[in-house]
């Protein structure tokens, strides 16, 4: 049975997302990604969320095109690269790279599956999985088509130019400013803050944010130098939904 729903309070606890007995989605703490490493975590948290669009000269290369390629397809492509060292934080000891594609027999669909463990990933439960890791490391997939042939060439010359510029570029911690933060600011130690979970400890960056403006907007108020009238009273709210 399919876990179909992202718990948003078990994903700030940071509870295993439970796709089925074969299959469940690790969070990691701030610590776990440290060790890893944060470049190459990351770099498989993108890898498997991609979506051809992401892909759109490396596909090219291979003579595909990316508007017509599903997001599934390319999913199934790159799940050779996923090997238990690069996955082990998210998934355990689940082998992608071991997964063969075989037709469903009851209704024709291509799935992944390792005949040997018995573990099947079909489109539905990719989709679980990229859901789960889209909603906690806040992916936003953006898809682009182009309409005709001047654009689609615009589109994958850009890409490779993007490509290639990252190549060289030195890598910069996206974690360190927003740890260095959290902790002088709300006065957590270290250790407390390498203990949370991914999620819980971006909910606190961004709940820290929204505090510190509601306090900047009340103290302006008081101060009579914003007009009470002119302000969205949520912006006060620092207790509302991020």
């Amino acid at each position: 049975m399919i876990n179909l729903d992202v718990d948003d309070l078990k994903l700030y606890i940071g509870d295993d997302f439970v796709i089925n007995d074969n299959i469940k989605v690790c969070q990691p703490t701030i610590r776990d990604i440290a060790e890893f490493g944060e470049r190459d975590f990351f770099s498989v948290v993108h890898t498997i969320t991609a979506i051809p669009s992401d892909m759109k000269s490396q596909l090219w290369d291979m003579e595909l095109d990316w508007m017509e390629v599903e997001d599934f397809e390319l999913f199934m492509m790159l799940a050779q690269t996923l090997t238990p060292d690069r996955t082990a934080l998210l998934f355990g000891d689940l082998d992608f790279s071991k997964l063969r594609p075989f037709r469903n027999n009851q209704n024709g669909d291509v799935v992944l599956a390792d005949k040997e463990t018995g573990v099947i990933i079909d489109k539905m439960i990719y989709l679980r999985i990229v859901e789960y890791l889209r909603k906690a490391f806040n992916i936003t997939p953006k898809v682009e088509r182009a309409k005709n042939k001047i654009t689609k060439q615009i589109l994958i010359d850009e890409d490779r130019k993007k490509i290639e510029f990252n190549k060289n570029k030195p890598f910069k911690s996206f974690l360190l400013p927003l740890i260095s933060s959290v902790k002088v600011r709300q006065g957590y130690t270290k250790e407390y803050v390498l203990n949370m979970g991914y999620v819980e400890f971006m909910n606190d960056v961004a709940r820290l944010q929204v505090i510190h403006n509601a306090d900047h907007l009340l103290s302006a108020c008081y101060a009579g130098t914003i007009d009470m009238k002119k302000i969205n009273k949520a912006e006060l709210n620092w207790m509302k939904e991020l």
